[in-house]
């Protein structure tokens, strides 16, 4: 009999009676551990393949391991009594036809019981199932989820649209009423004015709050955490795997640490080692081709990923027996609309070949998902955005190149993405192929600086009550807000950006008022060049550490075309035009055409999500705050940002129409319909009502693919 575990995930088949019986009755010994769960894993892998009359003992193990996710109610015939009734107890309550595994209904029942949890798990556990549950339940008015990424944010939404009894928040803008779920970043959590008080708290991707893991966004996350938890609410704390928790975090807030390695797929590790660059490309071309389930390979940063996409295309088109049917998709029409008709992006959809990354609009990011999913694509490149952002997995998962942007990935990391292959009753083994070697195994506990205030940020510092500070950081506080009035401090706290460069652009202005004013009073409208660039100037050496006159003058220059050019296209066309004429004289004469529309558009794609979408609009209030500080204290008038603040993160879309940007509509469909939307509708509720009702007349200037998104909103 074979016992060898090695040698039974090899086995294509179990076609014959002994040989599955004798592995079954072998498996039943081991059915608890790790080694038997994986070998039921593969044996589900090859279900077709196994000899009929041992499927019933095979469906009796299936349910002694927990996976009753794999079980059917056709299948309670092959199982006894017993186990009939244990069925019907991980049986969700609230959600209809959805089973429970084992350590999903240890963790739904704490919660149930009304405990705190903290849940490290796999990437393929199901977490996000113990979200719908709470939801599901309707047990709670007012429930908060905290989401790391936009992307993570419309996911969720999605999922929790069909839950009509709860108001979904997805942004500032929107109104609570009685019953809501909050699904927002950290910074829109601080930014929501008028927040009920939340009954139910989840935090997803919890490792985030760590200080060891250098993550720009650490501060305004403890913050966020520490303020919904002074109510106390029923907490939940998702994170993929790590080996501990603070010991001070769990006893401040009587939260209970589960961690498992419990897993429904099984993943095989191939290492791969060449030194050549371009053996490593040609080989990842040449596993591509052989494969026909989708695969995903990760690449260290946005530009890396087109690059390999593109010459991926190529290595197809260069071998005719891999070039298969053009595949037509509805977003190549937007593109040409909306962006260029020179985009590559169009000739790799239409190639089976997606990319994904933090700088895209978000509806091609997820529309390119969707046709991932579809199977129309088979192949897509991706970063950590889509590490970071979605729930998505595939059969294969590539590990082009073990970077983070510039430094090696950590086993965290890799753990993270080589999650990613495999899923659930579709693809039972995920293959795993890393370039180079598989990092080593580090200890990761979460620190929680709020409470520890070891690794503790002077913003999160000030953001503390009196009662919580520790006494080895008193004086460190007393010299943060030493001389600095109250009123200024509290501003300061509000604005959650550096302290330190907040006290120094203070006394900047301070200091030099009168010559300033002039330049840094815009009134309430959209700023002449000179005022902006001034500002930026300030906001982005003070808060940024950015001292470039160049560079602000390009981020100056961006953010007035974006507010008053009529589409992205025409900027994008403006900014080809302008790389041309500086790139037709000097050494730089023989630029490829086609690299300088790549470039703009790249440009342009990317300031339009990061620095006008965000970073510029929150540099904006920062220094608004403060001006308005400074010169309210010396009797001069004050100017408020907001109004271009809100046209340039918006692209000059209504603030009324804002949240279908967020439900994932693209900013020209929404500037197209807004002439249709009646004045006095201010409701999002009265606006969706009045698409949903009048969709033909609303729709009736947009494209297919635009029409197509607006209908699932």
């Amino acid at each position: 009999m074979c016992t060898n575990i090695d040698d039974i995930l090899q086995k294509k088949s179990l076609e014959v009676f002994e040989e599955s019986f004798d592995i079954a009755k072998y498996v039943s010994s081991v059915v608890d551990k790790e080694e038997g769960r994986k070998i039921i894993i593969h044996v589900l892998d090859i279900w077709n393949n196994v000899h009929e009359e041992t499927k019933s003992i095979w469906r009796n193990l299936i349910e002694r391991a927990g996976f009753y996710p794999y079980l059917h109610d056709n299948d309670n015939g092959a199982l006894g009594v017993q186990a009939n009734i244990r069925r019907q107890w991980y049986k969700s309550d609230h959600l209809p036809h959805i089973y429970f595994h084992a350590k999903q209904k240890v963790i739904e029942r704490k919660i149930e019981a009304g405990q705190n949890i903290a849940v490290s798990a796999p990437t393929s556990f199901g977490k996000s199932l113990l979200i719908e549950e709470v939801v599901a339940s309707e047990k709670f008015n007012n429930i908060l989820i905290i989401q790391p990424t936009l992307a993570l944010i419309d996911e969720t939404r999605r999922k929790m649209k069909k839950y009509e009894n709860y108001n979904v928040v997805v942004n500032t803008l929107q109104q609570p009423k009685n019953r809501n779920i909050f699904i927002l970043t950290a910074e829109r959590v601080l930014e929501y004015k008028n927040m009920p008080s939340i009954d139910f708290f989840i935090v997803d991707e919890f490792y985030k709050v760590s200080g060891r893991r250098n993550d720009e966004r650490v501060s305004v996350l403890n913050i966020a955490i520490h303020n919904i938890l002074f109510k106390r609410p029923q907490s939940l704390f998702l994170t993929p795997s790590v080996d501990s928790l603070s010991a001070e975090f769990m006893e401040k807030y009587e939260v209970s640490f589960f961690k498992t390695e419990y897993s429904l797929v099984n993943t095989n590790v191939h290492e791969i080692r060449l030194k050549k660059a371009e053996e490593r490309r040609n080989k990842l071309f040449e596993m591509l081709c052989s494969k026909k389930e989708p695969s995903l390979v990760y690449t260290p940063s946005p530009n890396k990923a087109y690059k390999l996409a593109n010459e991926y295309r190529s290595y197809l088109l260069s071998n005719s027996d891999l070039v298969s049917n053009r595949i037509d998709v509805p977003l190549v029409e937007w593109i040409d609309k909306n962006v260029s008709e020179e985009w590559r992006l169009k000739d790799l959809l239409a190639s089976g070949i997606g990319v994904h990354n933090g700088e895209l609009p978000r509806h091609i990011v997820t529309s390119q998902l969707d046709y991932f999913e579809q199977g129309l694509l088979n192949t897509l490149f991706v970063t950590t955005s889509l590490i970071e952002g979605v729930n998505t997995a595939a059969k294969n998962m590539y590990i082009f190149e073990t970077k983070k942007a510039k430094k090696p990935i950590d086993f965290f990391d890799y753990a993270n993405i080589r999650g990613r292959a495999g899923r659930m009753n579709r693809y039972f083994t995920g293959e795993v192929y890393i370039f180079g070697k598989i990092p080593e195994k580090e200890e990761f506990q979460i620190d929680v600086p709020f409470v520890e205030q070891k690794l503790i940020s002077d913003e999160v510092l000030v953001n503390l009550l009196d009662g919580e500070v520790k006494e080895e950081n008193k004086l460190r506080l007393t010299e943060i807000i030493e001389n600095i009035p109250k009123e200024l401090i509290d501003i300061f706290k509000r604005n959650t950006v550096t302290i330190e460069g907040q006290k120094k652009l203070y006394r900047y202005i301070e200091e030099n008022y009168v010559k300033l004013h002039p330049l840094l009073y815009w009134g309430q409208g959209i700023p002449k060049y000179e005022s902006l660039t001034r500002t930026l100037h300030l906001a982005y050496k003070f808060l940024e550490g950015k001292d470039s006159e160049r560079y602000v003058n390009k981020m100056a220059t961006l953010s007035l075309k974006t507010v008053n050019s009529p589409s992205m296209k025409n900027i994008i066309s403006e900014q080809v035009e302008y790389s041309k004429k500086s790139h037709s004289t000097g050494e730089n004469m023989e630029i490829n055409k086609d690299e300088i529309v790549e470039k703009a558009i790249g440009e342009i794609l990317s300031f339009i999500r990061k620095d006008a979408g965000y970073k510029i609009p929150k540099l904006l209030n920062v220094i608004e705050s403060i001006q308005q500080y400074v010169f309210r204290q010396h009797g001069f008038p004050t100017s408020d940002y907001s109004y271009f603040a809100s046209r340039l993160e918006n692209e000059m879309v209504d603030e009324r129409l804002r949240m279908l940007i967020d439900f994932g509509v693209p900013v020209s469909a929404v500037r197209t319909i807004s002439g249709s939307i009646p004045v006095g509708l201010e409701t999002e509720e009265g606006i969706l009502r009045y698409i949903r009702r009048n969709f033909k007349k609303v729709s009736k200037d947009l494209i297919a693919y635009e029409r197509i998104l607006l209908s699932e909103v």
